[in-house]
């Protein structure tokens, strides 16, 4: 396969690029991370449903189920800044409709049109994301692809940590309507970013039409998938990894949608506590992302799963006795967030190791296959442990005693597979 080389690029040119990127990056994920939190919190100060919070963890994993093969074929054979104006401009007009049509809903029918936009947000996002990822030799030249990957990541996390304490206080004083305006203006000016940047495609690259796309044959495309899952059932490691990420990822949807739940209806200490907890995951996040690069190499997988995987659960488990025995707001902000750094940090990095570690022993001709696969199936159980803890937590008072169950569930779970390993 012959390697994509961006000669066309200067130096010059890829650093303004790289300014380009990096303020559409910051600019559309903060507030779009704002959009988000403000979204789920007048879902839940509306219909007081656990699922305010967990609607996007239904949809995104059947989007990505439904949407992986078509996303793949139209990206490496459209131009990459065409899908990217499309899926910014079907966003702008999924807002506008959304903004338009909002205030006719009341109540639990409010999830009618949130439903709806999510699943256009989702799909957008997609088709975007995959799009930059796979342009990035187009905007900059091979000596600044690490730059602008550096600094793009440094962006979103930056975005994640500021926007739920940002976004509660705007929403506080404007209301969800305005929220909807704000994130409006700021795709508009994504939108002129992306426009105003130039995407350097190879002379010899020939872009596949509709009409040939529609001609592979889906014999050949099972094939190749069925290939990857075939090698990934013959790695004992990489299945067992699968088998606790599948299990943890199922008990996990609670603290994504029980942790907000517990504290507003459960505990009624506002959304202030909420926008601490959900910042200080991200805070450990980033902090996790800068510290991975120097944990020794020489260390083994089980040891490296075990020495991220067992503090987050642990965290998880301290939250869970935070909320469940302490009912004073500062207590719960200052722990919770303490907490919730902590898990941050942990996560990342599991995620980080596990995906150098396939990166590493995987065959790159196999990789995005085996990638796509783990994900799609780690990412599978989500919507039903969303619709199966969004009944519990609306059914049990003490929704904390839930995180600590499944805590504990995970922590032994994850102790006896590791023995297999």
């Amino acid at each position: 396969m012959e390697k994509t080389k961006n000669i066309f690029v200067t130096d010059k040119e890829s650093n303004i690029q790289i300014g380009k990127d990096i303020t559409s990056n910051l600019i559309s994920s903060l507030t779009g991370n704002m959009f988000s939190f403000s979204l789920g919190l007048m879902l839940l100060n509306i219909t007081n449903s656990p699922l305010s919070f967990g609607l996007e963890m239904i949809i995104m994993p059947l989007v990505n189920l439904l949407f992986v093969v078509p996303i793949g074929n139209i990206v490496d054979s459209v131009e990459h800044k065409k899908i990217i104006i499309s899926s910014l401009l079907f966003r702008l007009l999924a807002l506008f409709i959304l903004s338009a049509t909002i205030g006719f809903f009341k109540d639990d029918y409010l999830f009618i049109p949130i439903t709806i936009f999510v699943t256009i947000n989702t799909i957008c996002s997609n088709f975007n994301s995959t799009a930059y990822s796979a342009a990035i030799h187009e905007v900059v030249n091979q000596n600044h692809i690490q730059k602008l990957s550096s600094f793009t990541q440094a962006a979103s996390s930056l975005s994640a940590i500021i926007a739920p304490p940002l976004g509660m206080t705007l929403y506080s004083l404007l209301g969800f309507k305005w929220m909807i305006f704000l994130e409006i203006f700021a795709s508009l000016i994504s939108f002129a970013i992306v426009l105003s940047m130039h995407f350097h495609y190879s002379p010899r690259k020939k872009q596949v039409n509709f009409i040939q796309m529609e001609n592979i044959e889906l014999t050949s495309q099972i094939k190749k998938f069925s290939n990857g899952l075939k090698y990934i059932h013959r790695q004992k490691l990489i299945m067992e990894m699968i088998t606790i990420g599948v299990f943890i990822n199922f008990l996990f949807t609670s603290l994504t949608i029980g942790m907000p739940y517990i504290i507003s209806n459960n505990l009624h200490l506002g959304n202030g506590p909420i926008s601490f907890l959900e910042s200080g995951n991200s805070i450990g996040m980033l902090l996790g992302s800068l510290i991975i690069g120097i944990i020794p190499d020489k260390l083994s997988m089980k040891r490296k799963l075990f020495c991220s995987l067992i503090p987050t659960i642990l965290s998880f488990i301290c939250l869970g006795i935070v909320l469940a025995y302490l009912k004073g707001y500062l207590a719960i902000t200052i722990l919770g967030t303490i907490l919730m750094v902590t898990l941050g940090f942990s996560l990342i990095i599991l995620n980080v190791t596990t995906q150098v570690f396939l990166q590493k022993s995987v065959p790159t001709d196999l990789l995005g296959r085996v990638m796509s696969s783990i994900t799609t199936i780690n990412t599978s159980v989500m919507p039903v442990g969303t619709l199966v803890f969004a009944l519990l937590f609306a059914h049990v008072h003490e929704g904390a005693w839930i995180l600590i169950t499944n805590g504990v569930i995970m922590l032994a779970y994850s102790l006896w597979r590791m023995t297999k390993i």
